[in-house]
């Protein structure tokens, strides 16, 4: 999240907004976003309504948590950019920016497909057996 931090006015000037979505209780959150000095805010879904409606809950983990995912969503609710990546890999903010900058061509729906590592699958069973 830090990066976005980083690259924050810039996808504000491409007239884009962030808003990150955790499942973590909301002063967890809140504790978050003010140790990383976030700008923009951290919603709470404690329910983890949202993260199953969008496809991102990955039960596997830490009780349950979001996958860590960027949605670009236009104004006529159309989601134009879809990236679903993993704790040690994410899309970098500047990939986000670009996008938005070229947004005005109408780009079509790219999406981003995560297809495990081996080391990711390894991380998943160190956790799994720490429980």
């Amino acid at each position: 999240m830090a990066d976005y931090r980083e690259h924050y006015l810039e996808i504000h000037a491409a007239g884009a907004s962030v808003v990150a979505v955790s499942v973590d209780a909301p002063d967890e959150s809140e504790a978050l976003r003010v140790r990383l000095s976030l700008p923009f805010p951290i919603l709470c879904d404690t329910e983890r309504r949202v993260v199953k409606d969008w496809g991102i809950y990955n039960s596997a983990e830490k009780g349950g948590i979001a996958k860590p995912a960027v949605f670009i969503i236009d104004s006529s609710h159309v989601v134009r950019y879809v990236a679903v990546d993993t704790v040690v890999r994410r899309v970098p903010a500047a990939e986000i920016v670009s996008v938005l900058q070229n947004a005005a061509e109408e780009q079509p729906v790219r999406r981003k497909v995560h297809v495990p590592r081996f080391s990711d699958w390894k991380s998943a069973i160190r956790n799994i057996i720490r429980r």
